[in-house]
């Protein structure tokens, strides 16, 4: 018998808010797909559909899961008929990737858990085992409170620091001149400006060196980064801009002015991502992993997977705060980063359990059917 679905909401509330240009935040948002059988093998997805990012909302996500999960359930028994099915419903994927990710992670655990593979050797990969550090990301707070953030992990030894900009240059000078001097220093602009030559001034007058900007602009505004990229001297890492991998082409020229920020949730799933990593890193560009504020740690164990697969170790990875945001995770061992921002997927097993390795608090997520 064919494995079933259900999907919900998680709820929980951040232990404080978080803000950047685009939104404010002080709760999770997502849609949490399960795939079960009989026999008692259950298998757990999660997406953060961002009205901002993608058009979607948990409305249209359970819309979607609804109309198009069942049939991608029944229909797929392993990853090739999964990737067969994401080929001949490009168009419904691509304007769902939220949602889409939650149906297919939650499909591919269930089918690891069901070979007794762990979620890498079921893609075909070595077991998950190397260390990962995670960066620092600090909101749009006021400089007070960035301060005692910035502080407070500078003394855990985090030095990588992400950072939201606002429009107002005395705010976010203040910001910026509270993060330890010795920090590596990227920047975050949720398509705040419109012209390059407002970027340009802004960052300049900041007097902090950062070695990445991440969408400065609007959407797709290739011209217009380039040049950012050009008269500062620093890279663009492109997010809202880059979706899936249909859309590298339009980057192709020096690779070494963009960055890739796959985020699997945003990307489509697990194997979309893994697939826009591999080909961005192919084209010369350099990738972080990023995460949406607010996800569990279902999306940054599947984080984990796609950072495996790649050839080069991405520049960067987010996430990873389990219970240093959420107030409660999914998992009852949330994954979270230590000291120095890292976090040893030995320290729970991973590479020994199978699927995603997590146990899942179902009854935590308040289920729609």
């Amino acid at each position: 018998m064919s494995p079933v679905l259900r999907w919900g909401h998680f709820p929980s509330k951040f232990r404080f808010r978080f803000s950047h240009a685009s939104a404010s935040r002080a709760a999770t948002s997502n849609i949490i797909v399960e795939v079960s059988d009989r026999s008692g093998i259950s298998g757990f997805g999660e997406g953060c559909p961002r009205s901002y990012v993608t058009g979607e909302t948990e409305e249209t996500a359970q819309v979607f899961v609804s109309k198009y999960g069942p049939n991608l359930v029944e229909s797929c028994a392993d990853q090739s008929t999964i990737r067969e099915w994401i080929e001949s419903h490009e168009t419904q994927v691509s304007q769902n990737p939220a949602a889409f990710a939650a149906v297919e992670m939650a499909l591919l655990d269930f089918l690891a858990r069901r070979d007794g593979l762990s979620i890498e050797e079921y893609l075909g990969y070595p077991p998950l085992r190397a260390p990962m550090r995670y960066s620092a990301v600090l909101g749009d707070s006021s400089p007070l409170k960035t301060g005692i953030a910035a502080f407070a992990y500078s003394v855990v030894g985090l030095s990588d620091f992400k950072i939201k900009l606002n429009t107002n240059l005395e705010r976010d000078k203040q910001k910026l001149a509270r993060l330890p001097q010795h920090a590596t220093i990227r920047v975050d602009a949720n398509n705040l400006w419109k012209a390059p030559e407002v970027c340009i001034e802004h960052i300049n007058a900041i007097d902090r060196n950062v070695w990445a900007i991440e969408e400065p602009l609007s959407v797709g505004d290739v011209s217009g980064m380039q040049r950012i990229s050009q008269e500062l001297g620093v890279a663009i890492i492109l997010d809202e801009s880059l979706i899936n991998a249909s859309q590298l082409d339009q980057y192709s020229g020096q690779p070494d002015s963009w960055v890739a920020n796959v985020r699997v949730s945003k990307c489509g799933g697990l194997l979309r991502s893994i697939e826009l990593a591999q080909a961005a890193q192919a084209q010369g560009m350099n990738v972080i992993l990023g995460a949406h504020v607010g996800e569990t740690s279902l999306l940054t164990r599947a984080a984990m997977t796609v950072g495996h697969a790649l050839g080069k170790s991405p520049l960067a990875r987010e996430g990873a705060f389990g219970k240093i945001l959420l107030k409660q995770d999914l998992a009852l061992s949330p994954l979270t980063f230590g000291r120095s921002g890292i976090l040893n997927p030995d320290r729970y097993s991973l590479a020994r359990k199978s699927g995603f390795g997590l146990c899942i608090a179902s009854d935590r997520v308040e289920w729609s059917v």
